[in-house]
């Protein structure tokens, strides 16, 4: 039991450079996260704050010295809001506008699925678009392609399509 107590002890206390290395990767880690740091990082963290505040020092006399600038700024950022906003806007619009045509086709598709006969199923089908068909109106033919099919379409005999 001394020897647990001992173990235990241990663990609470602040490890040595052997344990540490023992350690796999992530106890390390865990274990690093909330030990003291060393006077070396405490030194860099005060150095870096006191970076920081110069600079802010240094930000709040410029911009005394030169309101112009600030209010550049200020209006890039209020242009930048606008956007966001306006996206923000569009984006909900298009989802509300996929989910009440999402929620249209599932109507749809019920009403035809309930249908007594296949038959008035096909014609409710047919009348009802579940979801809007858009028309390609670009040609695939080529030129080439092109002339047949006239070609086809004016012989008014057929001799074009009969072979005998």
């Amino acid at each position: 039991m001394t020897e647990q107590t001992g173990q235990t002890e241990r663990k609470w206390r602040s490890a040595t450079g052997a344990d540490l290395k023992r350690m796999c990767p992530q106890q390390r880690a865990r274990h690093l996260a909330y030990a003291e740091p060393s006077k070396e990082a405490k030194g860099w963290m005060a150095a870096s704050k006191q970076r920081v505040r110069a600079r802010l020092a240094q930000e709040r006399t410029a911009s005394e010295k030169n309101p112009q600038h600030v209010s550049d700024s200020k209006l890039h950022q209020d242009v930048l809001i606008g956007q966001l906003k306006a996206d923000e806007a569009r984006n909900r619009i298009r989802h509300m506008r996929l989910q009440y045509q999402n929620l249209r086709a599932q109507e749809i598709n019920l009403m035809i699925s309930c249908q007594s006969s296949a038959q008035s199923a096909v014609r409710l089908e047919l009348l009802l678009l579940a979801q809007e068909r858009k028309m390609n109106s670009t040609d695939n033919l080529d030129q080439l392609q092109r002339q047949r099919v006239e070609e086809i379409l004016e012989d008014e005999k057929g001799l074009t399509l009969i072979r005998g």
